[in-house]
C-alpha cells in the first residue's frame, strides 16, 4: 500500500484533476502559491460531498461558500432526501513530515471559529455572513425547519486525528447540541478515508446478468455449475450492455479484430449452424445462481456477479461480428457457469488460470490475477491516468495519459533499485541484474512463478510512485533515443542503443531523491536536471566500457550479468573520482565561508 507522502500526491492530483475546472482563483492579491493552496483546499471540501455523500462533482464544486466572513465554513448542502444538512470545514496543510502527519487539521482557533459559525447558522444570526452564505439561506432554512433534520459536521485534512484539544473542542459542542435528541454527528476525514473514497469509486462493480440456457444440465457437486448453449446474439447484447466489466476475472480483455478473432467472426457471420463445432465455447464464474421456470430444453438463469473467465476473445468477436448486421439464431456456442459464492475463495483464479493454460497466452496475461494490479489501476484511475494490466485492443493505441503493465514493469526494473558493489550481490533488488534481465529476456519480468515480479510489484507499491517512474523512463528513452539517431559513429550508435537501460540504472543512483519523489508529474526543472545527468551519465559510461569493447559488442555487454556488473562497479569508481575533483576545485570558496559566517555572528 501507498505511503502517507503518496497518498498525499494521489489525493492532491485528484482534487487538480477533478475540480480545478470547477473551482476558479479567487480575486484575490495573492501569490501564485497561495492560490494553489487555496484552489487544493477548496476541492477536498468539494470532494468530501462526492465521497461521502455521492453529490456529482459539479454540484459540490457549487455547494462552496468559502471566504471572508464564512464562520469557518467552506461548503453547505442540504441533502432532502436523507434530512442531513451538511457543513464543511476544510485544511490542506501539506505535513512537514510525511510519516508523522499531525498538525494538519484545524487548530483549536480555527475549529473554535468553525463551532461558532456552525452555531450560528443553527440560532439564525445570519448577518455576519458572506454573501455566498447568504445565498443559501432560503436552503439553510428550509433544513433547520425540517423535523427530525440531521446536522452533519464533516472535516476532511491531510492527516488522520484532530489535535487534542479540538477534538474536546468538538465533543463538547456535539454533546451541547445532542442534549434533547441525536441531532449532531461529526466526521473526520483523514488521508487513509478520502484516499479509500477515491479507490471505491474506480472500483469496477459486480455485473447481474440473466441468461438464457438451451439443452441445459447442471452438477451439484462438489461444486455448484450449469452447462448449456447460449446463443451469439444474447451474449454480443450482454457484451454491448456491460463492456469491459464482463470480463472483469479474466486475464484478457478483447483485442480486437486480429488473428484468430477474425476467423471468429467469418465463421458466426458465414456459417453460423458450426459455429457450437468449431468454437470451444466460454466459461464464467458468478457468486449465485437462480433458476427461472423452464425445461431442460431452455431456461432462463439469474446470474449474480457474473464474470467470463475464458472466452473474451469468442465473445468479442461475436459482438463485432452483430455490429454488422444480426447474428443469426443458428449460431450458438456453448457455456459452463461454475458458481463461487465466496469472494475469498481463490477457486475462481484456479479456472481461469486452467482454462487459459489451454490456449496460447504469453506470461504477462497471468498478472491480470494479481489483485494488488487492479488496486493499481484504480489509484492511477483517479488521478487521470489509464492502466492497462489486462492485454486489450484499446492498451495497444499510445497515449500520454496511458501506459501498460509491461512499460511498468521495465519502468521499475531500470530506476526502482540500487546499485551495489560486487561483493554485496547476494542481496536481493540489485540494480544491474535487472537492467541485464531486461535486456536478455524481457519476458521474466512478469513471470508469475518466479522472484522477479514480486520483487517489482510488492504490495506497498503504489500507483503514484509506478507513474512516475513510467515518465521518467519514457522521458530518458527519448532522450537517448535522440542520441542513437544523431550519432554518425556506428560505435556510438549500438551504444545508445544497447545500453539505455543499463543508463538509467545509474540515473536513479545520482537522482534518488527526483526518482523517488511522491509526485506523478515531472516539472520542468526536474526534466532539465534529469537530462543534463543523462547526457553526462552517457559520457562517462561510453568511455568506462570502450576498454571492456576489444572483443565484444555493446549487445554483449549489456545483456551478460559477467560483463555488466564489472562495467557498473568500473563506472561507480569513476564516478567517485569526478565527483572528488569536483568538490577539490570547490574547496577554496567553500573553506572561506566560516570566516564570513563568523564576521556575520560577531556584527550581530
Amino acid at each position: 500500500m501507498p505511503n502517507v507522502a503518496e497518498k498525499i500526491s494521489h489525493i492532491e492530483a485528484a482534487l487538480r484533476r477533478r475540480f480545478f475546472p470547477l473551482v476558479p482563483e479567487r480575486a484575490q492579491k495573492w501569490m501564485p502559491a497561495q492560490h494553489d493552496t487555496d484552489r487544493c483546499s477548496r476541492s477536498l471540501a468539494a470532494y468530501a460531498l462526492c465521497g461521502l455523500y455521492g453529490l456529482a462533482d459539479a454540484a459540490a464544486a457549487g455547494a462552496l461558500v468559502d471566504g471572508g466572513d464564512d464562520g469557518g465554513i467552506d461548503a453547505l448542502h442540504f441533502e432532502r432526501a436523507g434530512q442531513r444538512l451538511i457543513i464543511v470545514q476544510s485544511k490542506f496543510k501539506r505535513p512537514n513530515n510525511p510519516d508523522n502527519p499531525q498538525g494538519t487539521g484545524p487548530n483549536q482557533g480555527e475549529t473554535l471559529k468553525f463551532i461558532n459559525g456552525v452555531k450560528a447558522l443553527m440560532e439564525r444570526r445570519f448577518d455576519g455572513f458572506n454573501e455566498a452564505i447568504r445565498d443559501r439561506l432560503d436552503e439553510i432554512e428550509d433544513a433547520l425547519d425540517t423535523p427530525g433534520v440531521k446536522i452533519c459536521l464533516v472535516l476532511p485534512f491531510l492527516g488522520e486525528t484532530l489535535d487534542a484539544h479540538s477534538q474536546a473542542d468538538l465533543d463538547a459542542f456535539m454533546a451541547q447540541s445532542n442534549g434533547l435528541s441525536d441531532c449532531m454527528s461529526a466526521e473526520i476525514v483523514g488521508i487513509t478515508r478520502t484516499y479509500e473514497c477515491m479507490l471505491a469509486e474506480q472500483a469496477n462493480q459486480a455485473i447481474d446478468v440473466r441468461l438464457r440456457l438451451e439443452k441445459w444440465s447442471s452438477v451439484a457437486v462438489p461444486r455448484k455449475a450449469i452447462y448449456g448453449l447460449v446463443k451469439g446474439q444474447e451474449l454480443a447484447e450482454l457484451v454491448t450492455e456491460h463492456g469491459v466489466a464482463l470480463f472483469e476475472r479474466n486475464i484478457r480483455h478483447y483485442l480486437g479484430s486480429v488473428g484468430v478473432n477474425v476467423a471468429i467472426e467469418e465463421t458466426v457471420r458465414r456459417r453460423p449452424e458450426e459455429f457450437f463445432y468449431l468454437n470451444n465455447g466460454i466459461t464464467a464464474v458468478t457468486s449465485a445462481i437462480t433458476q427461472a421456470l423452464g425445461n431442460s430444453d431452455r431456461c432462463v438463469f439469474g446470474l449474480k456477479g457474473f464474470s467470463i473467465v475464458n472466452g473474451a476473445q469468442t465473445a468479442g468477436s461475436i459482438t463485432t461480428a452483430s455490429l454488422v448486421a444480426a447474428i443469426s439464431e443458428n449460431a450458438k456456442l456453448h457455456v459452463t457457469i461454475i458458481e463461487i459464492p465466496d469472494p475469498n475463495d481463490d477457486f475462481a483464479v484456479r479456472v481461469t488460470r486452467a482454462r487459459n493454460y489451454q490456449n496460447q497466452v504469453r506470461g504477462v496475461d497471468f498478472a491480470a490475477l494479481d489483485p494488488n494490479q487492479e488496486r493499481i489501476r484504480q489509484e492511477l484511475a483517479a488521478i487521470g491516468i489509464r492502466y492497462h494490466y489486462r492485454p486489450s485492443a484499446e492498451s495497444r493505441i499510445r497515449r500520454d495519459d496511458a501506459f501498460t503493465l509491461e512499460e511498468a514493469a521495465l519502468a521499475l526494473a531500470c530506476l526502482a533499485f540500487t546499485l551495489v558493489e560486487g561483493h554485496r550481490r547476494s542481496q536481493r533488488g540489485q540494480a544491474v541484474d535487472f537492467v541485464v534481465m531486461a535486456k536478455r529476456e524481457i519476458g521474466r519480468l512478469w513471470e508469475q512463478d518466479g522472484s522477479t515480479y514480486s520483487q517489482l510489484f510488492p504490495a506497498s507499491i503504489s500507483g503514484v510512485r509506478i507513474c512516475r517512474y513510467v515518465r521518467i523512463y519514457q522521458f530518458i528513452d527519448r532522450i537517448l533515443a535522440g542520441s542513437e539517431r544523431s550519432e554518425t559513429s556506428y560505435d556510438r550508435r549500438m551504444f545508445f542503443r544497447h545500453g539505455r537501460y543499463f543508463i538509467m540504472a545509474f540515473v536513479a543512483h545520482r537522482l534518488p531523491r527526483l526518482i523517488g519523489k511522491a509526485d506523478p508529474i515531472l516539472t520542468t526543472a526536474e526534466e532539465r536536471e534529469i537530462s543534463q545527468e543523462t547526457n553526462h551519465l552517457s559520457e562517462v559510461i561510453f568511455a568506462t566500457s570502450k576498454a571492456m569493447q576489444i572483443d565484444r559488442g555493446f549487445l554483449a555487454i549489456f545483456r551478460n550479468l559477467t560483463d555488466a556488473q564489472p562495467l557498473a562497479e568500473k563506472v561507480l569508481l569513476r564516478l567517485v573520482e569526478l565527483d572528488a575533483a569536483q568538490n577539490t576545485q570547490a574547496a577554496p570558496a567553500s573553506a572561506a565561508a566560516p570566516a564570513i559566517a563568523a564576521v556575520t555572528t560577531d556584527q550581530a
